[in-house]
């Protein structure tokens, strides 16, 4: 997504939204991690670790953005 392109209020929206969502990842990667034999959670993690990369890479993205706007 172009973060230019779209308003503060809408950034620190989308910024609010994904810093919970990183949240959620990083709890579901840690449960994978106490609960489940490698295994068998084993895809399920590489696959959060992989959303959890493009949650911090979008966060970076919209603060940069924001830093330039104040």
């Amino acid at each position: 997504m172009d973060y230019n392109s779209a308003d503060t209020t809408e950034l620190e929206t989308m910024l609010a939204r994904l810093q919970r969502e990183l949240e959620d990842v990083e709890e579901t990667i840690d449960f994978h991690f106490t609960y489940t034999s490698a295994h068998i959670g084993g895809h399920e993690v590489r696959k959060d670790a992989e959303r959890l990369e493009q949650l911090k890479r979008d966060i970076a993205n919209i603060k940069e953005v924001l830093s330039t706007r104040t």
